[in-house]
């Protein structure tokens, strides 16, 4: 680990060369897995151990988390208070925390001892009712894993790849072998490919035409249960077992470790609020891009290996906290001031010596801090004695969950971390409010600027089918008082009529666009259901469509969006085929559809657009405090 930059001023965060381990009392089960494949070294606390010898000089490069003095560990509510004792203070230091045999911090009885905490070696051994339900799963074409390299700088600036950025922020990438580097990147973002499968054909999937990653599947999670905290019995077993979730019913089956997600024993009040319960699966070796999460998480690896890089707040710059993406780096938004390499370097620095690379194998839990930067590689372990463990890829249980006695009393690493969290639920409260404010500002100032154009115009072809349909357009956006449904079609009908007639230039056509999408009342229904049926086909005219969507405003790209998603639920039809779908993601589709090959470069604009539109809105808000 190269040493830490002390030019960096404080309060800064420098992560030891070991990682703390905690072993559970007694003895190790001699059927435990050793994984030769630990990159980083670890400092082990075997809880219940005197800690009064001398330490050694390796135990002094790690944490200052000890557990308590205490030799005897007989009754249960002894070895619950031992557990909990050596992990709170990692909590409350927000400091990462490997856990070796995670099964055996909960209350055992004869013969469960050895129970995990869950198995998908044995498909069969799930419940049928979980296995044939079907699941999102997010998917990479295997043809872009074979050119994974460093995709080519345009004037070493512009990098086109957010899977490449990624890579580059990444120490262990920079380091690694050609095999790792190869794996996919699974990027949580607007632009990932998913698709649809039964959890039976994920778990036996051997060859597929793309990479396939089943991320965050949710078994348990509170929004869905209504209700402040998910319930755990002593013995890891969960108490809320029905919900609406598809995979609620694997919740019979998991037995967590509630001596670390109970709390204090001695203690009533809630010291742990569980939020979420999910499951993670990838068949083949792939990695989840950097990025931190806003509640602690235990992640529990019950089969494979995870190898995570981890590095405290303040390391990455992350997007903006008005972003859908805040808690990815800004870099993956493709909005830095600085070139992007010059950006990487930076970032780099910043996590010299502030950065632990650490596996977890099947039986191994790791806790990482909320707002702690991690990316994390999933593969099967290949020094897995289980032939069928071997080749069944990797799998996890993580849980969200709160520390609240906490909140009020951060370290002092955690301070960037803090300040993002206000400002974001600052944004997020006050988010309507500064669209709003914003969208009328923006509209006073084009309909102030911009007059009805003349029907006739050198720029316009003169015909009397031009004149009719170039003069309803124009009546519909600076003439008529009230929009409503059907004048909105009518627009969409004549517009793309009008688009493949070639009546005009692109930039008239643009201007007559913006002018009409910032007529729309994103708070109407009627608008909204208009806006977003009235896109037909626009012929041979691809191109010269997508070029002046392209140049939309922020303000049109952010009314465009919203008009999917907040449609998105309310109607949906039957098809021919019988099956029901939603208006708003049909739409959705058919909008791309007719892009063809001009669909990513508009997809990304309109996410650029809206996600410029949303720092004005920051901007605003932030100038009032």
């Amino acid at each position: 680990m190269a040493a830490a930059n002390t030019s960096l001023p404080d309060p800064y965060y420098h992560s030891p060369e070991l990682i703390d381990t905690l072993i559970p009392p007694g003895r190790i089960p001699t059927g435990e897995t050793q994984s030769n494949t630990i990159i980083c070294n670890e400092r082990r606390i075997r809880i219940g151990e005197s800690r009064k010898r001398k330490r050694t000089e390796a135990e002094d490069k790690g944490y200052d988390c000890s557990c308590e003095d205490q030799t005897t560990y007989t009754a249960d509510a002894t070895n619950h208070s031992l557990c909990w004792n050596a992990f709170q203070p990692y909590l409350e230091k927000c400091i990462p925390v490997k856990i070796k045999n995670v099964a055996s911090f909960r209350h055992v009885t004869d013969g469960t001892s050895n129970e995990p905490v869950f198995s998908t070696m044995n498909v069969d051994s799930l419940p049928s009712e979980v296995l044939d339900k079907s699941i999102t799963v997010q998917c990479v074409p295997r043809i872009d894993c074979e050119s994974l390299q460093s995709t080519e700088l345009e004037d070493n600036t512009i990098c086109q790849n957010a899977r490449d950025i990624d890579a580059k922020l990444s120490i262990l990438s920079n380091s690694a072998s050609e095999e790792m580097r190869s794996v996919p990147t699974f990027m949580g973002q607007e632009d990932q490919v998913t698709t649809c499968m039964s959890l039976r054909e994920l778990l036996s999937i051997n060859k597929h035409s793309h990479h396939v990653s089943a991320s965050q599947l949710p078994v348990l999670d509170v929004d869905e249960m209504e209700q402040d905290s998910i319930s755990l019995s002593v013995d890891g077993k969960l108490n809320q077992l029905t919900t609406n979730l598809e995979l609620s019913p694997l919740a019979s089956v998991l037995r967590l470790p509630s001596y670390l997600l109970l709390g204090n024993p001695h203690n009533k009040s809630n010291d742990i609020v569980i939020h979420s319960i999910n499951l993670w699966h990838a068949p083949q070796p792939c990695c989840t891009n950097v990025h931190y999460d806003e509640h602690d998480n235990l992640l529990i690896v019950t089969n494979g290996v995870k190898i995570v890089e981890l590095c405290p707040p303040g390391c990455i710059q992350a997007s903006g906290v008005y972003s859908a993406h805040a808690n990815h780096p800004k870099l993956l938004r493709r909005c830095g001031n600085m070139t992007i390499e010059q950006e990487i370097q930076t970032t780099l620095k910043k996590k010299n010596g502030r950065t632990q690379i650490v596996t977890v194998a099947a039986g191994e839990a790791l806790y990482i801090p909320l707002g702690w930067w991690h990316r994390v590689i999933s593969k099967c372990d290949q020094n897995d004695a289980n032939r069928e463990a071997r080749s069944s890829g990797c799998t996890a249980i993580n849980v969200w969950f709160d520390h609240p006695s906490r909140q009020c009393n951060l370290p002092e690493h955690m301070a960037v971390f803090q300040l993002r969290q206000s400002s974001r639920r600052y944004f997020l409260l006050n988010k309507e409010y500064a669209t709003k404010s914003l969208l009328e500002e923006k509209k006073r100032e084009y309909f102030f600027k911009n007059v009805m154009p003349q029907y006739f115009s050198e720029q316009v072809s003169n015909t009397d089918e031009v004149t009719r349909h170039w003069k309803d357009m124009n009546l519909i956006v600076f003439v008529k008082e009230e929009l409503d449904k059907t004048s909105i079609l009518s627009f969409g009908m004549i517009y793309c009529r009008c688009l493949s007639m070639r009546l005009c230039t692109p930039h008239l056509y643009h201007d007559l666009l913006e002018g009409f999408l910032l007529r729309i009342e994103l708070g109407n229904a009627s608008h909204i259901a208009g806006l977003v049926n009235m896109w037909s086909d626009v012929g041979q005219e691809t191109m010269r469509f997508s070029e002046i969507l392209c140049k939309l405003s922020p303000e049109a790209c952010y009314i465009l969006t919203q008009a999917w998603e907040r449609h998105a639920g309310i109607n949906t039809f039957v098809d021919e085929s019988g099956n029901t779908q939603d208006e708003a993601e049909t739409s959705y589709q058919h909008f791309f559809l007719i892009l063809g090959e001009h669909s990513n470069k508009v997809r990304n604009h309109l996410l650029n657009g809206v996600e410029d539109f949303y720092h004005q809105a920051w901007v605003m808000l932030s100038s009032e405090i």
